[in-house]
């Protein structure tokens, strides 16, 4: 592997100065091919302390109670709400199977930004619960009938039965002092009562879990499930006796000879061991934080945090003179100001004059004017910031491949190989980042393993999955009797 031509060539435009101080940043933000090596190395080891207890690892290793595959010959009506970022869905999903026909009734809403933060957890959840109540009346009900329904939670919830789990951290910018140690179910199930709405709560899942099923349903060689937009997590089988903390839970025995879907929360990778490649880039923005040392992996390549770390360049430059003749403005002084999908724009303009980045820069970010140069500059900043986001993302998909491949799990007997699905807006309209990840996956693993894997990106059907859990624990209630 050697340095993208983004990262160290010549510029036509930029002074002296700029040059310099982008070659000091690119060897701040490039990442070798030893590094990256390195980082996968801790992930492994990370993967299997955190599978052996719940103290010794920042992956989290959270056992789902998912086992088995879908075949896509799953049927049945069920209800699904995700709730994703800012984003609420709430669908009702019939499986139809046939090899993974379904048909999906769904609605979106928008959690107001005043609900992201508070300090009673529950006024979320009742918010959650009038917009099911809302898509109810949507769809209509059936006399008599209790809709079995999951829930797939951005949040990091330790799980003790599918439909049982206590939220761990919040993450994705929610912020409630009391939300973490929530029995969500329980919650989630006594708010749905008051409201006197049909409805069980069967499962209680997560958007990583719902994105690897959601996919499985039609492609039954997916072992790896992976999000990444606001937050970031992964999801993949693991067979149970390897999941060595879950000794003492009756599933060790019952379900022996089976895989179980694990989230490994990956978001927390490097939070508290130096196992990361931060710089002081990463540390100041980790301090300003609404959750410092928690979640630097998130913090290192999502798009919660991409756009502020270019903004945090933008003004390190312009303080030493480099950028915009030292000139900055309100705009640019504030938080979050830089949107990542400005990034998009930027790294996409190839014309003469980047015009397109001209608009980000004075339009934007209200600055007074920009120079070619500056545009050169601001164009590279969102490229190098870009590319060590994706690189990252590959070392870490590259370690999960590696164990479950170790591990026997990594690909399907009858197929030959291993489907990895993957969603999240950063994938989906961020047109450099998939082509980078991807590069840099093949790149870290033997040429016979990556020849074998294949790719699928899982758009808003990843609520299927959340569907699939509600079917499974329907059918293990029935065995259960």
């Amino acid at each position: 592997m050697t340095p993208d031509g983004i990262f160290f060539e010549n510029l036509n435009h930029v002074n002296l100065q700029q040059q310099q101080a982008l070659d000091e940043l690119a060897n701040l933000f490039w990442l070798n091919e030893e590094t990256l090596h390195v980082v996968i190395d801790h992930f492994q080891k990370e993967i299997k302390a955190g599978l052996a207890d719940d103290r010794s690892s920042d992956l989290n290793m959270i056992p789902s109670f998912v086992t088995g595959y879908p075949t896509g010959q799953e049927k049945g009506t069920y209800l699904a709400l995700e709730i994703i970022g800012m984003d609420i869905y709430a669908c009702q999903v019939k499986l139809k199977g046939e090899g993974g026909k379904l048909a999906i009734n769904q609605y979106q809403y928008k959690i107001p930004q005043d609900l992201m933060s508070g300090d009673d957890f529950v006024v979320l959840i009742d918010y959650v619960v009038e917009c099911v109540s809302d898509f109810l009346g949507r769809v209509g009900t059936q006399e008599h009938f209790v809709y079995p329904m999951a829930c797939s939670l951005c949040f990091a919830i330790k799980q003790t039965a599918l439909n049982n789990g206590r939220i761990m951290s919040l993450g994705h910018g929610f912020s409630y002092p009391n939300g973490v140690g929530v029995d969500i179910a329980q919650l989630m199930h006594e708010r749905l009562q008051l409201k006197r709405l049909p409805i069980e709560v069967v499962a209680i899942t997560n958007d990583t879990v719902c994105v690897l099923l959601a996919h499985a349903y039609q492609h039954s060689s997916t072992r790896l499930g992976i999000v990444h937009s606001l937050g970031t997590n992964c999801a993949y089988y693991e067979p149970v006796q390897r999941v060595t903390k879950l000794r003492d839970h009756p599933c060790y025995k019952e379900q022996a000879n089976k895989s179980m879907i694990i989230n490994t929360e990956w978001c927390n990778f490097g939070s508290s061991r130096r196992t990361l490649p931060c710089t002081w880039f990463d540390r100041k923005l980790d301090r300003e934080s609404i959750n410092p040392q928690y979640h630097m992996f998130e913090k290192m390549t999502t798009g919660i945090s991409l756009g502020e770390m270019v903004r945090n360049i933008l003004i390190y430059l312009v303080d030493r003179d480099v950028l915009f003749n030292g000139d900055s403005s309100e705009t640019l002084n504030r938080t979050h100001s830089f949107d990542t999908s400005y990034m998009y724009v930027c790294e996409a303009d190839d014309s003469d004059d980047l015009e397109d980045t001209r608009i980000i820069i004075e339009d934007m970010m209200n600055l007074p004017r920009s120079t070619l140069g500056d545009r050169e500059v601001v164009k590279r900043v969102c490229e190098m910031v870009g590319t060590r986001a994706s690189m990252l993302v590959g070392a870490a998909i590259a370690a999960v491949v590696r164990h479950t491949v170790e591990n026997g799990t990594g690909f399907d007997s009858e197929e030959g190989g291993c489907a990895i699905a993957i969603s999240g807006e950063i994938y989906e309209d961020y047109p450099s980042f998939h082509p980078r990840v991807i590069r840099t996956l093949k790149d870290l693993i033997p040429h016979e393993i990556a020849s074998k894997l294949s790719v699928g990106i899982v758009k808003h059907s990843r609520i299927v999955g959340a569907a699939i859990v509600a079917m499974m624990a329907e059918k293990n209630a029935l065995e259960a009797r």
